[in-house]
């Protein structure tokens, strides 16, 4: 091969390995940036980054809703069995183009809806995982958290919460906290089509998570 040809070659090679870095660089991912303890409550504090791949800013743009469940548990790490400290705690997001422009608005089941500009990246997000009293300074825990962005059949959904809480505009204050429990435990299975990413702290002692 001659010189002229083997520059091109390696040039398109280094082309092809950058848009590999590229692409895994932008890809839907999920970092746990802290967990701590700032009150008597062990938190997370949460990022997820570049959730509008391709063909989910396509739809949304379109007018289609997406959904983000973020999953997140503490594990205690032991020998043989590790063991979960907290019951699993689930957020959900609902992401969609505001109708009457281009902004994005974000419901989270937590209770709050806030407009943006863009969908935020990261959007970061603090999970509290349970009270401080059950955590050990000597014994060692990692957080283990899995977030899933997809679609959901919305109006079968509804009709569902409907049947048992009644119709929003119908409902009382107990049949609206029943409506949002329902939306909180979605499932992963639900999802029509999706993209999930999870990930794993690595391993810090009672000591660590308590320190103010």
């Amino acid at each position: 091969m001659s010189a002229t040809g083997l520059s091109l070659s390696k040039a398109a090679l280094f082309t092809v390995v950058s848009a590999l870095v590229a692409s895994r660089a932008a890809a839907f991912e999920v970092a746990v940036k802290r967990v701590h303890a700032p009150t008597t409550i062990v938190t997370a504090s949460i990022d997820v980054r570049d959730m509008l791949p391709d063909r989910f800013k396509r739809l949304v743009d379109e007018g289609g809703v997406l959904h983000l469940r973020v999953q997140a548990e503490l594990w205690e790490s032991r020998p043989v069995w590790d063991r979960l400290v907290y019951p699993t705690i689930v957020r959900v997001f609902r992401l969609a183009r505001v109708t009457s422009g281009s902004q994005i608005s974000i419901g989270d089941s937590a209770g709050a809806t806030t407009t943006q500009p863009s969908v935020p990246n990261p959007l970061a997000m603090a999970i509290e995982l349970g009270k401080n009293d059950r955590i050990d300074r000597s014994s060692k825990y990692y957080v283990h958290v899995l977030a899933t962005l997809g679609t959901l059949a919305e109006r079968e959904a509804d009709d569902v919460g409907d049947a048992v809480f009644g119709r929003e505009s119908e409902s009382n204050s107990l049949g609206s906290l029943g409506r949002l429990v329902f939306r909180t435990m979605i499932k992963v299975s639900d999802y029509l089509q999706s993209v999930s990413a999870e990930t794993n702290t690595k391993k810090m002692t009672g000591a660590e998570i308590l320190a103010p």
